[in-house]
């Protein structure tokens, strides 16, 4: 938590982050008026521990970029607590919430547009010393070469005076993680941060954040749709469906015996590399996501869930229920209630 008087931030606390029923709310508006909301978070509570790496899987537009940033303060939720360290974010000034963004880092998904191509790497890695006012030159020299190092750019002097332009998505990647890194964080939220690369490449690129992780001890919350990398990258797996997360617990477990109906029908829809299955089918998951502007009533997936139970699942949201395994479920099939 933040130290009274000094201004600096000490492990105190379990978990890292904890999601208290945040709620992230978007505006529609029509003309000068606010003609609904787009829910794009809408009631999640989960804790992520430190030194793991969370999975937080879904389909596009799921609102898992949006959950992230709500981490570390880039979108203030509109209800709920989003405790760092455990402080509440919401209750932070600007000074304190620059203090917090210190320790917390980002990887976003595109390399090619989150780095600016008119910053030589050097200047880029750098940024996030300056900004802080971390160190002074010799200092944060010496800082931008041992983060380009740690993330296999060597010798890091060729690399440094590099513009973005003349690196491969790989290499640029790499780049962004330096600068994640940079100034010794202790959380970092990966959005996504090998969909756009090779395959070949991606497997390195998971393989570098793995030993990262385990030099800096690192806590990771990873966004992805993909549950093969999930499943070798992750500790843990929260699996997010329009707003809410519907099943949360053990990677191997959750992948070994899903609970929720979503949860196995995106498992299922993972290929397997079967010589008897020529022709590689697969099950997908039957309809489309709900419009967040306008979610059904009851459990959002009911829809397209063939497990659904009329009068039940179509009128009423089901709780959060921990199983004896230790992993936590929305479902009416686990919790029949009255």
């Amino acid at each position: 938590m933040l130290v009274a008087g000094e201004g600096e931030w000490m492990n105190t606390s379990e978990n890292i982050v904890e999601l208290d029923d945040v709620r992230v709310y978007f505006p529609v508006r029509r003309f000068l008026s606010v003609a609904g909301y787009v829910r794009a978070v809408d009631g999640v509570s989960v804790v992520i521990n430190r030194g793991e790496t969370l999975a937080l899987v879904g389909e596009s537009g799921s609102g898992k970029t949006t959950l992230g940033k709500s981490t570390i303060g880039l979108v203030k939720p509109t209800s709920g607590k989003v405790l760092f360290d455990g402080v509440n974010i919401a209750e932070l000034d600007e000074k304190q919430l620059k203090k917090l963004r210190r320790k917390a880092g980002v990887i976003f998904q595109d390399p090619y547009s989150s780095i600016n191509p008119g910053f030589t790497v050097y200047r880029a890695v750098e940024e996030p010393l300056v900004i802080n006012r971390i160190g002074d030159s010799k200092e944060r020299r010496e800082r931008v070469f041992r983060a380009l190092s740690d993330v296999k750019l060597n010798p890091p002097e060729f690399f440094a005076s590099k513009y973005p332009h003349m690196l491969s998505g790989g290499q640029r990647q790499r780049v962004a993680i330096a600068r994640a890194i940079i100034s010794n964080p202790e959380f970092i939220v990966a959005d996504e941060p090998v969909t756009m690369l090779d395959a070949s490449i991606r497997v390195e690129i998971l393989l570098l954040l793995r030993e990262i992780q385990q030099k800096h001890g690192l806590t990771i919350l990873y966004i992805t749709h993909d549950m093969a990398t999930a499943k070798y990258f992750s500790d843990r797996l929260a699996v997010m469906y329009a707003g809410n997360i519907v099943e949360v617990g053990p990677t191997k477990l959750v992948l070994k015996d899903p609970k929720h109906p979503y949860t196995q029908a995106l498992i299922e829809a993972v290929p397997e590399p079967d010589p008897r299955n020529r022709l590689g089918l697969r099950k997908v998951v039957p309809g489309e996501p709900p419009n967040p502007a306008n979610p059904p009533s009851g459990c959002k997936f009911h829809p397209r869930c063939p497990q659904f139970i009329k009068g039940k699942c179509d009128l009423q949201q089901p709780n959060s229920l921990k199983l004896a395994d230790g992993r936590e479920v929305s479902c009416f099939l686990y919790d029949r209630g009255p």
